[in-house]
């Protein structure tokens, strides 16, 4: 059984104090669990709480189920420890049933004080040694756009799913081709 409950004041915090959205917390969630459970996914809801029916309420809570005996821990690299990868890095920590083990900056202080900061046991200035890493299963892609691409190919040649901020390649052919090879892999991408 894999669930998250967060009510709207918790939300505003984390929003406040860490600028972790609840979109983002959905978003990271959503894919753990096709990550963790993949057979679970056709019983995954997204509900309200009861209170949210009712007149609206302020504490209202969100909620996403989704019954397995198969979850498993997911254990994910970071690539990119600017603002948005710490944005994410955050969200990863609170997930049940996932690990980060390793993150990269091309400034490796960066990387190190991120790895610090949310637990993280190793780090490194190269983006390859995360996509490389046997013990990761999957890959968030939080580096400048223009490496997009070439970061969701290499990830797809060394098995692993991608999470993916925006966008996905800075022209049409790049984000096509870079789609494409994540599908012939058999790999999701987000």
């Amino acid at each position: 059984f894999f669930c998250i409950f967060l009510d709207l004041q918790t939300l505003r915090s984390l929003d406040k104090e860490h600028n972790i959205t609840a979109s983002n917390i959905m978003r990271v969630s959503a894919l753990l669990l096709l990550l963790a459970a993949p057979a679970a996914t056709s019983a995954f809801t997204f509900t309200p709480s009861p209170s949210f029916a009712r007149a609206r309420s302020s504490a209202s809570t969100l909620r996403m189920n989704a019954e397995s005996a198969d979850i498993k821990e997911v254990k994910v690299g970071v690539i990119g420890c600017g603002r948005i990868g710490l944005v994410h890095l955050g969200a990863i920590t609170k997930a049940p049933n996932v690990k980060p083990v390793i993150v990269s900056n091309p400034t490796v202080s960066k990387a190190e004080a991120a790895a610090k900061q949310y637990g993280v046991d190793r780090f490194s200035s190269d983006a390859m040694d995360v996509i490389t890493d046997p013990e990761v299963d999957a890959v968030w892609i939080c580096s400048p756009s223009q490496f997009h691409a070439d970061q969701i190919k290499a990830c797809a040649a060394n098995g692993k799913h991608v999470f993916c901020e925006k966008p996905i390649a800075t022209d049409l052919a790049e984000t096509v081709e870079a789609i494409n090879e994540m599908n012939e892999a058999g790999l999701k991408l987000m």
